[in-house]
């Protein structure tokens, strides 16, 4: 009997890119701040069961991966599924800046993932996307495009799509672009503990709610 895996191979690589850094109040370390935020982003891809975990980053971002997790060049997403396509079925580009992102979200990218070139979770404010899902090898038309998590690609891409299922939507969320952002962590959602560690020794833990 084979023992052979029979799902698709899937990745999700969290991309450092500028982090949370800018949504440091006064007190605060931006650069702390940043390492905290993806710290905590990095373990929500690590806990996703099924699922490979991954930062693509410089060189220092190694020393926040779990025992088999890659360290992955810091690419565009386009070049970035180029360099995974050999190796990987689907992978999901998750932003930086999301320590209290529910893996749900991400399961729900990864669900609807095998029917979609594409999958958008979006950002609840400023704009860009939580995680854009990309089935590989990538399909003709997303090459095309320039795609970023900051860019606004649940507006651009179904406007684009060659096919209405081309392009799917997953759950919204919230990143950590400002310090008004800060006030959208919830105290009584699990995890985001590297940040929320932070924030209570500043005295800046937000309110539950």
């Amino acid at each position: 009997m084979s023992t052979e895996p029979t799902g698709p191979r899937r990745l999700a690589v969290v991309v450092a890119g500028p982090g949370a850094g800018g949504a440091a109040p006064a007190g605060v370390d931006p650069a702390a701040l940043r390492r905290a935020a993806l710290a905590d982003s990095y373990e929500v891809v690590a806990d996703l069961i099924g699922v490979s975990g991954g930062i693509a980053g410089p060189p220092e971002v190694a020393e926040l991966l779990w025992p088999g997790g890659l360290r992955l060049p810091d690419l565009p997403l386009v070049e970035l599924a180029e360099l995974l396509a050999p190796q990987w079925d689907e992978v999901v580009a998750v932003a930086g800046d999301v320590p209290d992102l529910p893996g749900l979200v991400l399961a729900k990218v990864f669900k609807v993932l095998h029917r979609s070139d594409v999958v958008v979770a979006p950002a609840r404010s400023g704009g860009g996307c939580v995680a854009v899902g990309l089935r590989l090898p990538l399909a003709p038309w997303l090459g095309e495009q320039r795609l970023e998590l900051d860019a606004d690609l649940a507006t651009l891409l179904p406007a684009l799509a060659p096919r209405r299922s081309a392009c799917a939507a997953a759950p919204d969320w919230h990143r950590l672009r400002t310090p008004a952002d800060l006030r959208r962590l919830d105290p009584g959602l699990e995890g985001w503990e590297e940040t929320r560690a932070l924030l209570d020794a500043a005295g800046l833990l937000p309110g539950v709610g």
